[in-house]
């Protein structure tokens, strides 16, 4: 349901609502128990809900760690992977018009996976941040992303990232 469609259900309601208030008011013959009003409410307690939910999809989407990744490969779809960035970085040369490309390792507690990207990365990339990389894996065991974002430390952790 649309916000325009949760909207119009309750102006509608309430509209209907106020009809049947407004009759009672001259003498009409009805009945008010209550009960109209209660759907009304959990009409818009019902659009407010899916307004919440549908506002907050995008940011809880969920990653796989790099041994999850390692143990089920997914070849055949988009997946976000994070892990700690190791110390092997690699900037190689590339041709002009095809952007920067990195090659760096990703690794949590068990597994390593290399990671390649085309692209800028983000100005706090470096060796020991986690970092999480959408993209796909190939079939030569090399995660080809499209993007990379680094978890910002905190500074209430003294843990690195470990899964």
């Amino acid at each position: 349901m649309a916000l325009d469609q949760c909207l119009g259900v309750m102006i509608a309601g309430m509209r209907h609502y106020a009809t049947r208030a407004a009759a009672r008011d001259v003498g009409a013959p009805y009945l008010d128990t209550g009960d109209e009003l209660h759907h009304y409410c959990y009409v818009v307690a019902g659009c407010v809900g899916y307004l919440i939910y549908s506002a907050s999809g995008g940011a809880s989407e969920y990653y796989l760690t790099v041994s999850e990744l390692r143990s089920h490969p997914v070849y055949d779809q988009d997946v976000r992977v994070a892990g700690v960035v190791q110390g092997d970085v690699l900037h190689p040369s590339t041709p002009a018009g095809f952007g920067p490309l990195t090659q760096f390792s990703e690794k949590d507690s068990t597994a390593t996976i290399q990671v390649v990207y085309r692209g800028p990365l983000p100005d706090i990339f470096q060796p020991g941040l986690t970092v999480v990389a959408e993209g796909r894996l190939g079939a030569d065991g090399v995660f080809r992303a499209r993007q990379v974002l680094v978890k910002c430390p905190s500074r209430f952790s003294t843990t690195q990232y470990t899964s």
